[in-house]
């Protein structure tokens, strides 16, 4: 049987078969879109911290934290589409955003302007999206942070605060398969080790013009 060094190998060196068909279970990407979605959302100023409201102020946003999912108890509905000029059988998937954002009114009738007063709020929202999603693929979706952004609209009456907030998701379909590929086993590489300080013993500098001094050595 022929034989190989295998890369990154240390001394002394092991030879392994060249690659063989190996059986390996990997998840398999059935499919993967980046889906941006718009949410115009509207709060009630809490009464109970915010009420009366500064003569002036203004208000600031930010999301605390938003995720997606595909709906529990949902049914994935088939759905013939032309791609290409071919039929393609794709299915409806319900997504679910939910998520909280917070709310902070800042008084500035004073000077420095301070926080007048903060409260959170939930939201939720569903939309149906195209994948490739055949019976015994689970739906894998991610936030994209760098993507997601909110961004305060206005207040109307001085009680309901409007909001615009963008979600950008990263909806993967996936599921575990078998595949047969070629494959060679791997061997771990040579530890590097941690440098260390060396210890070094030094003596203070010395005068030997003046101390021992001549003559040297010494008469006997």
């Amino acid at each position: 049987m022929e034989s190989k060094l295998v890369q990154g190998q240390t001394t002394p060196p092991e030879y392994l078969p060249l690659p063989s068909l190996e059986c390996i279970e990997v998840p398999k990407i059935f499919d993967w879109v980046l889906k941006v979605t718009q949410i115009v959302d509207e709060s009630t100023v809490d009464p109970m911290s915010c009420l009366p409201l500064p003569t002036s102020f203004r208000i600031e946003v930010r999301v605390v934290d938003v995720d997606c999912e595909e709906k529990v108890g949902s049914t994935r509905e088939n759905v013939v589409v032309t791609v290409g000029g071919t039929p393609v059988t794709l299915q409806r998937v319900v997504m679910r955003k939910f998520g909280t954002y917070e709310v902070t009114i800042i008084d500035t009738s004073v000077i420095p302007n301070v926080v007048h007063c903060k409260y959170t709020k939930n939201f939720v929202r569903f939309e149906k999206v195209l994948l490739c999603a055949p019976p015994g693929t689970v739906i894998d979706c991610h936030i994209v942070p760098d993507a997601t952004r909110i961004e305060f609209l206005d207040i109307v009456n001085n009680t309901f605060v409007n909001v615009d907030i963008v979600i950008c998701q990263s909806i993967q379909v996936k599921a575990n398969v078998k595949m047969m590929v070629e494959a060679e086993l791997c061997q771990p590489r040579a530890e590097i080790p941690i440098p260390e300080n060396p210890c070094v013993v030094t003596f203070p500098q010395q005068c030997p013009d003046v101390f021992p001094g001549a003559p040297y050595p010494f008469p006997g």
